[in-house]
């Protein structure tokens, strides 16, 4: 498609260019407005005092958020809305709607393709086979039947991720804001989990869920792993322990800030890290772009219906 200004609609709406929609998503939003994609990363900040809307899938800076001074609303490609600053984007009045849990099959396949990549020595077994150097150096991997496996937050993924768990004959433990028989305290599970794997919420922003604490309360030899968000560790925390071994191995496919370049993180060898694409799937895009676009159109509807009534 032409990723041009579509001047069809009073309407103007940013996308953010990490978005790709596809033809058909993209002109079923230039029928309600008009439509640029956009750098959220320019130094070009004047540019974004245009616009009505912004749809996106970046972190916003409060600089750039501050650039979209007559922006009204703020779709979010994400279930989680912490892509903006919630509080300063309420204080201009604008509305920031996320979107429902979408890929959640997607995420918890990843989570345990970190798990196999950690358990089974995947990456440095590849690399010796290339480079011939067969099995030197490895050590005999762990089989994941009959092991326990710490779940932190248990809604849509987190429960696809115990159903995965269980058909592969693990044991699982479930810590959860939601009460019920089945749940217990986040010292209990983490004392008890050979894996811990993270599925956590942000959206209570009460600080990072596993810090040295936590990790001191954790087996020797744990293995961690983190689909979520960045936040919920404190990565530092998380580095230390890597390297006294209390901590095996993680697995991780969100960080701090993003793109994250530590070295002291990505180089060490008990490590596995993918750039936040665990729900990146050609089903779970297709099905977030579409309910993203018909969000953001049913908004210009009701309120060019309510502009029409004025």
């Amino acid at each position: 498609m032409d990723r041009g200004l579509f001047m069809n609609s009073k309407w103007s709406c940013a996308v953010d260019q990490a978005i790709g929609l596809s033809d058909e998503e993209a002109a079923s939003l230039t029928r309600a407005c008009q439509v640029e994609y956009v750098d959220l990363g320019s130094s070009d900040k004047e540019q974004f005092s245009r616009f009505d809307m912004l749809l996106l899938h970046t972190k916003l800076p409060d600089e750039v958020l501050d650039a979209f001074s007559r922006c009204q609303y703020i779709g979010i490609r994400a279930h989680n809305t912490d892509y903006v600053n919630g509080s300063r984007a309420q204080t201009r009045g604008i509305v920031i709607r996320g979107l429902p849990q979408f890929g959640e099959h997607a995420v918890a396949e990843h989570a345990f393709a970190l798990i196999f990549a950690l358990t089974k020595q995947l990456i440095p077994a590849h690399n010796n086979t290339r480079t011939g150097s067969w099995r030197d150096g490895l050590s005999p991997g762990m089989a994941i039947r009959g092991k326990t496996l710490g779940i932190i937050g248990y809604g849509t993924i987190g429960k696809e991720v115990a159903t995965l768990a269980r058909a592969l004959g693990m044991q699982v433990r479930i810590v959860s804001r939601h009460p019920s028989s089945a749940i217990e305290s986040l010292d209990e599970v983490l004392r008890q989990s050979d894996i811990i794997t993270l599925h956590a919420s942000t959206k209570h922003n009460n600080g990072p869920l596993i810090t040295k604490d936590e990790i001191n309360c954790m087996k020797d030899g744990v293995i961690l792993i983190n689909t979520a968000r960045g936040s919920l560790i404190e990565y530092d925390d998380l580095i230390q322990a890597l390297l006294a071994g209390k901590i095996a191995g993680a697995g991780l496919d969100v960080f701090p800030e993003e793109p994250y370049r530590n070295p002291e993180l990505l180089d060490l060898p008990n490590v596995v890290c993918t750039p936040h694409i665990a729900f990146f799937t050609t089903e779970t895009i297709h099905n977030m772009n579409r309910c993203l676009v018909e969000q953001a159109v049913r908004y210009v509807e009701a309120h060019s219906d309510q502009e029409d009534q004025a």
